[in-house]
């Protein structure tokens, strides 16, 4: 799932004015006891995938705004384009999904029977469209109503589009959505699809990038979420303000990025020069600068009590002050983090013996 979270669309490949990033959630199958698969689709679409084999999939929204903070999740069973946050009606949004299925004729299939159970669900309101662009994409929408969704088979993959304006401009809607088409499909070209066997065959660490990362917890748990390296694409799916943190990464020249579980990231960057940029660019999205570690080179360590988003799964609440430490060697940025000051130094400090020591890899 992480190699599909690097070919699925950020805002920023669809439109720069797409700058918030407010959903990403790996799919599981629906066989499974894993749940986020309720968050995204309606109950009446679940069916479909399982009958025709669905293998895993992602799913990612992105805003013009930041959606509103709320607890209030939809809890109903129907379809969740922000995983059951809550939207802004003066935002445009969208939402891109894609599953994959074991080959082209269930692919196919899974297309045409969502888009008919997403139909039924108010079939007597709905009415089917096509997209001029897109005409393999089976679309509908409801009148009067600022959003419509479109769905279409490419390969064994099905890529499912929902789009949300302001205002209900039917016109407007569907040139969204082949907008997100068009940025979307060329990167599922880059991705052929797997088999059920190739999926346990990819390497999981071709770069050395989780070798060079620091594991605060001693271990490697093998999870596409906790443990994993993407690309900046798929990195950026979990950052909330994507447009700051491209312009950083690109800046870099940053082509892996790599993540443990509670605490550790490290970047690559094109070279040590452009390392020292990266690490300059992201020392400065943090503020609260507390004590560095001592003897360790180019650290810089900051307080912050700031939602510092999903880039690292055990550090997600703002209301507790967490502990961030930025550091450099060659070409490689690393950030450690922890709730705990004196655990954060230890930690670069380790980091950065982890990278000194690993540079003959």
């Amino acid at each position: 799932m992480a190699r599909l979270a690097d070919n699925v669309v950020v805002g920023t490949d669809v439109d720069p004015k797409f700058s918030h990033s407010v959903m990403a959630q790996s799919l599981y199958p629906p066989s499974t006891a894993l749940g986020p698969l309720s968050r995204v689709f309606a109950g009446a679409v679940k069916p479909v995938l399982e009958d025709n084999g669905m293998l895993f999939g992602f799913s990612a929204a992105s805003s013009t705004r930041e959606l509103p903070k709320s607890h209030a999740r939809d809890q109903s069973d129907n379809f969740n384009p922000f995983g059951g946050a809550l939207g802004d009606p003066d935002a445009t949004a969208f939402n891109v999904t894609v599953l994959q299925f074991p080959d082209q004729q269930r692919a196919q299939a899974a297309a045409d029977q969502m888009e008919a159970a997403d139909f039924a669900v108010a079939a007597d309101q709905n009415v089917h469209l096509t997209l001029s662009k897109q005409p393999n994409a089976k679309a509908h929408w409801r009148p009067g109503v600022p959003s419509m969704a479109a769905t279409m088979a490419y390969g064994q993959y099905v890529v499912n589009v929902y789009v949300a304006q302001p205002k209900p401009d039917l016109d407007g809607l569907s040139a969204l959505a082949e907008q997100v088409f068009a940025a979307q499909l060329p990167l599922l070209d880059q991705a052929p699809g797997l088999s059920a066997h190739d999926i346990f065959r990819l390497d999981y660490d071709p770069d050395a990038m989780l070798r060079r990362t620091l594991h605060p917890e001693g271990s490697i748990s093998l999870d596409p979420l906790d443990e994993a390296t993407h690309t900046p694409r798929g990195h950026l799916h979990y950052l909330n303000d994507q447009a700051t943190w491209k312009q950083i990464l690109d800046t870099g020249g940053v082509d892996r990025i790599s993540a443990t579980h509670s605490g550790g990231l490290l970047f690559r960057a094109r070279d040590a020069e452009s390392a020292a940029k990266l690490w300059s660019g992201i020392v400065a999205t943090t503020k609260g600068s507390v004590d560095a570690p001592a003897k360790v080179p180019d650290v810089s360590c900051t307080a912050s009590q700031d939602d510092i988003g999903n880039a690292w799964w055990g550090y997600r609440s703002g209301k507790l002050t967490t502990y961030i430490c930025t550091l450099r060697y060659d070409r490689y940025v690393a950030r450690v983090a922890s709730l705990d000051l004196t655990a954060v130094q230890q930690m670069a400090a380790a980091q950065y013996a982890l990278l000194a020591k690993s540079q003959y890899l």
